[in-house]
C-alpha cells in the first residue's frame, strides 16, 4: 500500500511568498525566494496531509486569524532577513 503525504504548509507559504517579498523590497531571484521559503517553513509547524479531507481541514485552519498571522509573520521575517543578507552574491 502506497500512502502519499504532503506538508501543506509548503503550499500555503508558496502562495504568499512572492507578494510579501515584493512588499518588503526583497530581491525575488530564485536563491532569495528559496531562502525565504526555507526559513519560513523552518519556523512554522508542518501540516502533513494524506487525504483530500485532511487538505480541506488544514486549508480552513490556515484561514483562522492567528494561524494566518503566524504564517505572514514568519514569511515577512524571512524576507526581511534575506533582504539584509542575500546569498545570491556569494560564491559557494
Amino acid at each position: 500500500m502506497s500512502i502519499e503525504v504532503h506538508n501543506l504548509m509548503e503550499d500555503i507559504v508558496l502562495r504568499d511568498v512572492d507578494n510579501i517579498m515584493k512588499a518588503c523590497g526583497c530581491c525575488t531571484c530564485e536563491q532569495c525566494r528559496t531562502d525565504v521559503v526555507t526559513y519560513a517553513l523552518n519556523h512554522l509547524p508542518p501540516h502533513y496531509i494524506a487525504t483530500n479531507i485532511g487538505r480541506m481541514m488544514v486549508e480552513l485552519q490556515s484561514l483562522e486569524y492567528q494561524s494566518r498571522t503566524d504564517i505572514l509573520a514568519a514569511v515577512s521575517e524571512a524576507a526581511r532577513l534575506v533582504a539584509e543578507k542575500p546569498r545570491h552574491d556569494q560564491k559557494n
